[in-house]
């Protein structure tokens, strides 16, 4: 195998991923991202579309030196084929939150995949230490890889005339994407709270939750799906950025906060504590309205308890830059090759 101009042994490596092109879907940013980096780190990548109810054909990636295999129970044929193909290649499973928090220990394809791993992929500190506590053979073949942001340089100045409530999430029973809008409806009429969510709905009923939830609930805006640029401007405007999801494997928009210098609040979730530190002082009990309609009013109304999560996250940007992300992708490398 040649060598890359920086000295690095220059791999065929196949990512295999179930994306779906043209969406901003977490799996697709995820799959293109990885993509960039293994490419500016010298290496030939074929990303490969994974349909999980297909089967792939056999010799799918022949020439791969490195498989990654993005979501262990989505991409468990892919794991599957590249091991029986070539059982000496080294192969690398990444795992997605519902992997790593719903369907551990007891999904047989997802077990499957993690036996037949080389290396284990999760995307913050968390993943490691709930891996270990189900199988220690699956935590020893773990290692971190943390979602990095290209992120613009924008100024975080939040709206002057009211307290803004980002939420940037689909619409999906897993995100309880209605938690901040339910909150919202339980603050004193002279809150200026708002909440702006950006995110499509997956299907026809959460579309016309979200319709019935801004037409009845005056603090709550549903925007639907922004473009990256859009996103952005609303992160940029934002005092919080929410993530109330059930389970998360590692928010791409915790990262984007995180980048950005945004306070983040939401549950109190593996993904969410492994990413902002297990004694972040903005994560509230899953599911919980009270307890995070409480939060926001300290927020509100103490800019000093605010300015201090600001700068949790300003403390931990340097989790997602683009460098780092990319030097814990070859360390993985290398240890494998």
């Amino acid at each position: 195998m040649p060598a890359n101009p920086t000295g690095i042994r220059s791999l065929q490596i196949a990512l295999a991923a179930p994306i779906r092109p043209g969406t901003t879907s977490g799996n697709s940013v995820t799959a293109a991202r990885w993509a960039d980096q293994l490419t500016s780190l010298g290496h030939t990548v074929q990303l490969v579309a994974v349909d999980e109810a297909a089967a792939l054909p056999p010799h799918f990636a022949p020439r791969a030196d490195l498989v990654v295999v993005l979501h262990a129970r989505r991409c468990a044929t892919a794991a599957q084929t590249a091991k029986a193909d070539r059982p000496d290649r080294p192969l690398v499973v990444a795992l997605a939150g519902t992997d790593l928090y719903q369907d551990l220990p007891d999904h047989a394809a997802t077990c499957e995949s993690l036996q037949l791993a080389d290396a284990l992929v999760v995307l913050q500190d968390d993943g490691i230490e709930h891996l270990t506590s189900m199988n220690e053979a699956w935590g020893a073949k773990a290692q971190v890889v943390n979602q990095s942001v290209q992120h613009d340089g924008r100024p975080n100045q939040p709206d002057p005339d009211h307290f803004s409530v980002v939420v940037l999430s689909y619409l999906r029973d897993v995100k309880d994407p209605l938690l901040a809008a339910r909150a919202a409806r339980l603050l004193p009429d002279s809150s200026t709270v708002r909440v702006l969510h950006a995110g499509d709905a997956h299907t026809d009923g959460w579309a016309a939750r979200a319709t019935a939830e801004q037409a009845s609930n005056e603090r709550y805006t549903w925007l639907g799906e922004l473009d990256r640029e859009a996103a952005a401007d609303l992160l940029a405007r934002a005092h919080v950025l929410a993530c109330t999801s059930l389970l998360e494997g590692g928010a791409n928009v915790v990262s984007e906060a995180i980048a950005a210098g945004v306070a983040v609040i939401g549950t109190n979730i593996g993904g969410n504590r492994g990413l902002l530190g297990p004694d972040h002082p903005g994560l509230v009990p899953v599911g919980d309205e009270h307890a995070l309609a409480k939060l926001i009013t300290s927020l509100e109304h103490n800019p000093d308890r605010l300015e201090t999560l600001r700068q949790r996250s300003v403390d931990r940007q340097w989790m997602a830059s683009p460098d780092h992300e990319k030097a814990q992708w070859q360390h993985l490398i290398n240890r494998l090759t």
